[in-house]
């Protein structure tokens, strides 16, 4: 059952606490469904958008180094310039980028077992890179002496091409909304 994009009632987390960054892939598809998504968390203008081919899968692949040099870039740049202490990664079915990076193994059809091993691939992806958030924190934290500076929140999602998203939780549980 989907909820209403814009709905706060059933965000089985808490609101972002200030401003937040959010990565998304290059998927024309889905950009007004992301605005959607965004005010729905009450984001109205209070967040930055980096977009990559394959959103986590993008910035972590290896055939395009530099994609992750530029997204740790911005978001320390993020960090100190906005205040941000929320980070959303939104990636996406039916993904492009998936089967261009990985291969054809990873065109997933609509049935319910290719769609579940399409979200544990997303969700794999999705954590490498929550993982690596996460340990660059603590070195600009270590580095800088700030323990609040660097005290971000990493949010995985996967939104469908119709817009609905899921929150991608640590145990495999899910949430639609």
């Amino acid at each position: 059952m989907e909820v209403h994009r814009r709905s706060t009632a059933h965000r089985p987390y808490p609101p972002a606490r200030k401003n937040a960054l959010l990565l998304s892939c290059m998927d024309l598809r889905l950009i007004d469904d992301l605005v959607h998504f965004m005010e729905g968390d009450n984001l109205t203008n209070r967040y930055d958008q980096l977009v990559f081919a394959g959103a986590a899968l993008g910035v972590m692949q290896p055939k395009h180094q530099s994609w992750r040099d530029v997204f740790f870039q911005h978001l320390d740049i993020a960090v100190e310039l906005h205040g941000v202490q929320d980070v959303y990664i939104m990636e996406h079915r039916n993904c492009g980028a998936y089967v261009h990076f990985l291969g054809e193994q990873f065109d997933f059809d609509d049935t319910p077992l290719g769609q579940a091993a399409e979200e544990v691939e997303h969700r794999k992806h999705a954590f490498v890179l929550r993982d690596a958030i996460y340990a660059h924190c603590e070195e600009r934290k270590r580095i800088l002496g700030d323990d609040k500076l660097y005290n971000i929140t990493v949010r995985s999602f996967l939104m469908d091409i119709r817009g609905s998203v899921r929150l991608l939780d640590l145990d495999g549980e899910n949430y639609d909304f």
